[in-house]
């Protein structure tokens, strides 16, 4: 079951008129993993909890071609049901994914470099992480001999930006979806990586909050 977590981003700017605030929406340590086999390869996943699934992870129809599917058909084989086409796939225009590291920023300007593959249709809204699912083209940036570990960038409803934590296995036949993140703030970016603990952000805000109250007091009695 997807846990989530809304984070808020407190502004030390804006705390005389009142807290600016920016939630991130994590969904926690998953750590689902999908293996390869002949006939069982997928899985979905509810993002938003709304009873739709938003994507699919796993291989389209080999171990070398382990890819993200965001679709509004459904893509079977584990993955049974229509899936809700709110998620759009960061990849290049070939459909390929690249291997983004911890601490990129997924925003307009990575959006521009990897350009949005809209899952809004039965016929777009893939990515893949080595071969390509039409043919044996290698199209994504991921190993077919080693373990690797990255970031998927993706959009939801066009505006919000967020990212999903993979490990790829390729001797394993596996692909686990570690955690993923998103900013439910339109147009704002959020960095690849863990997400902060909520309280430790609202420490770090009330302690701003208390150092601007001391230095106002502090001015007055001078």
């Amino acid at each position: 079951m997807n846990t989530k977590t809304s984070i808020a981003l407190l502004s030390t700017t804006g705390l005389a008129a009142g807290i600016a605030q920016s939630q991130v929406v994590s969904s926690g340590p998953l750590n689902l993993t999908q293996t390869y086999s002949g006939s069982l390869y997928r899985q979905q996943v509810d993002m938003t909890a709304d009873g739709t699934p938003d994507f699919t992870f796993g291989f389209e129809g080999s171990a070398q071609k382990p890819y993200f599917d965001a679709r509004t058909g459904a893509p079977g084989n584990g993955a049974p049901n229509a899936q809700s086409g709110i998620v759009s796939i960061l990849a290049y225009a070939n459909t390929g994914l690249p291997v983004t590291p911890a601490g990129t920023t997924i925003d307009a300007a990575y959006a521009t470099t990897y350009p949005a593959q809209p899952g809004g249709s039965s016929s777009g809204g893939r990515g893949y992480m080595y071969l390509d699912g039409g043919g044996s083209t290698v199209v994504g940036d991921w190993s077919n001999t080693s373990i690797t570990e990255g970031y998927v960038g993706i959009m939801l409803n066009g505006t919000s930006y967020g990212w999903l934590h993979f490990i790829d296995d390729p001797s394993a036949q596996s692909l686990t979806l570690v955690d993923w993140a998103y900013q439910s703030t339109p147009g704002v970016g959020l960095q690849t990586g863990p997400v902060p603990e909520p309280s430790t952000l609202a420490l770090g805000g009330i302690g701003a909050a208390a150092l601007m109250v001391y230095l106002r007091r502090r001015k007055q009695m001078i």
